[in-house]
């Protein structure tokens, strides 16, 4: 019978085992594991009974065998991939799966790599190079390019150079960096609050109040006020967007709210809407408006309001491009 290689059987084993169980086992796989044994799944036309039952008899012998604890885990699972992979693809699997104690732990897993790396450039070079050692690749190389230029080169050497640290000295630094960050406003590596929160707040705000809240912060803080502005995007802000972008917002907005909204909008933006539609609708459009008479300026900035989210969320999807005080963004 023919020998059938270990990623074979792992995909035959879990075609064959109960669906839920099966599932329970993907979750635990890591995207590189899914993809090998995804592909041999892809050679399987059928298998036969007599080899799904060998081996499923074999995996249940090998579990049966084993006695109730298992020694030096950790370096059989990396013979086991050795074995399985190839020592190149079993390296890169190690460094995902390690075992608990050599990985970070959820609060550097989570932290925004900006925010993180902001905080570490206050700390000596050695120290930032047992904190990326700690992380995985993909996080600490998003870190490490956040990182001021001048120091970079330093601690890579010094990653290069580290030999086993104890897990003690790296939980003690994550406990101060976290304290740090909580001490500023920094929740699980979240910011709370900041000037983007601010403005999204004013945003949704009626454009009185906003103008108040904005007038106020400008008494004290004028840069502070301005950077706010620059984050806002307003109605009018519809101005700076191009031609493409004009018409794939208004298939997103219905004819009640864009009314509405125009109601209270100036001249250059009635137009550059009415240019951007089919000949016959904006006919009726400006038919619509001429036939609304009087209406609430509070009704009036909702509707503007509710077009501007629409066309924020637009931008942050990448589906049109907004202009705000000539920033530019997708």
């Amino acid at each position: 019978m023919e020998e059938l290689s270990g990623i074979r059987k792992a995909a035959i084993l879990l075609l064959t085992m109960d669906e839920e169980l099966s599932a329970q086992v993907i979750k635990d796989l890591d995207e590189d594991e899914i993809d090998v044994i995804g592909q041999e799944i892809s050679k399987l036309d059928s298998i036969p009974k007599d080899v799904a039952t060998r081996i499923h008899e074999e995996f249940m012998r090998k579990v049966q065998d084993k006695s109730n604890f298992i020694v030096a885990g950790a370096q059989r699972f990396r013979v086991l991939l050795n074995k399985t992979f190839g020592e190149e693809k079993a390296e890169q699997l190690w460094e995902s799966a390690k075992t608990y104690e050599e990985k970070p732990s959820k609060f550097l897993k989570t932290c925004d790599s900006r925010i993180l790396a902001n905080m570490l450039n206050k700390e000596h070079p050695q120290t930032i190079s047992l904190v990326l050692s700690n992380m995985d690749i993909k996080k600490a190389t998003e870190v490490v390019g956040f990182l001021p230029v001048k120091i970079q080169s330093d601690v890579m050497m010094r990653m290069a150079n580290l030999e086993k640290v104890d897990r003690k000295i790296i939980e003690e630094i994550e406990v101060v960096l976290k304290e740090q960050l909580e001490s500023i406003g920094v929740v699980d590596g979240r910011r709370l609050g900041g000037v983007e929160v601010v403005a999204s707040i004013l945003n949704q705000l009626d454009r009185t109040l906003e103008s108040e809240i904005l007038e106020k912060i400008e008494e004290t803080k004028p840069d502070l006020a301005e950077r706010i502005k620059q984050l806002m995007f307003t109605f009018e802000d519809l101005l700076g967007l191009d031609d493409k972008s004009i018409q794939v917002l208004l298939k997103e907005i219905s004819s009640e709210d864009l009314s509405m909204a125009l109601k209270g909008a100036s001249e250059s933006l009635k137009e550059k809407i009415f240019s951007n539609m089919s000949e016959r609708a904006a006919k009726m459009l400006r038919e619509d408006l001429e036939a609304m008479g009087p209406v609430r300026v509070s009704d009036v900035e909702k509707g503007q309001v509710k077009i501007a989210m629409i066309a924020k969320k637009l931008g942050e999807e990448g589906k049109i491009m907004l202009s705000v005080q000539n920033e530019q963004f997708v």
